[in-house]
């Protein structure tokens, strides 16, 4: 670690595995630039519900909401010495992104968490940053149909991953949920198989989607000095 304070630790909370997948592999590509940067990765099975008031016992549940206030305390105390944020990424499915925020910064600030921290909300979910690079879903998918992509509005409230299926797999999005047998499990294989494939191409730069930029905004405002 620099003895001067040039650096900068990296503490990702993540909705689920894909998520954790496509963010290896930016932040890989970051490091490359930034050696002084650490990075640590939380995976959570999905995004929960948010925790009911009074509950006595804080059990970890393996959900991301519903053990936010857990982690947070947790990071706040452990990485208090170092430059560090915890960076929380989520998303908002049906939700009004703005009032979810304001939900999140509450637990935070009813918490007492005074560590850097941000929440990053996917819109609609983390399929969206992964469409939000053309280039890189062509590059991943040679074969992808590109007029289901051209009806894709970025961030748009919409089936996202759906959208996703329809355009790379073989036959669409009808014979997808035909051979994954509509179970999430099969459904959360291709969601990370996605985030490998594409993820590798991503450019951040170039991508088009108004949550990932505001996303790589708080990113590159943390960075070091190289």
């Amino acid at each position: 670690m620099d003895k001067k304070g040039n650096y900068m630790h990296f503490q990702f909370l993540i909705e689920d595995q894909s998520g954790e997948i496509m963010l290896t592999h930016l932040m890989k590509k970051i490091c490359i630039v930034y050696p002084s940067v650490t990075v640590n990765y939380k995976a959570f099975k999905g995004i929960g519900g948010f925790k009911k008031k009074n509950t006595v016992k804080e059990i970890k549940t393996g959900k991301l909401l519903n053990d936010l206030t857990l982690y947070l305390k947790g990071f706040n105390r452990s990485l208090r010495s170092i430059k560090s944020a915890i960076i929380v990424v989520l998303d908002n499915d049906t939700r009004e992104t703005k009032d979810f925020r304001n939900e999140l910064e509450s637990i935070a600030s009813q918490n007492n968490i005074s560590i850097d921290h941000v929440f990053c909300i996917a819109v609609k979910e983390i399929e969206a940053w992964l469409l939000g690079d053309r280039e890189a879903v062509l590059t991943a998918y040679p074969n992808a149909r590109v007029s289901i992509l051209d009806k894709y509005v970025q961030d748009s409230i919409c089936g996202t991953w759906e959208i996703l299926a329809d355009a790379t797999y073989h036959g669409g999005y009808k014979k997808f949920m035909k051979d994954c047998g509509n179970t999430y499990s099969e459904i959360g294989k291709h969601k990370c198989e996605w985030a490998e494939k594409i993820g590798q191409y991503m450019i951040w730069e170039r991508n088009c989607s108004p949550s990932f930029k505001l996303f790589m905004t708080e990113i590159y405002n943390r960075l070091p000095s190289k």
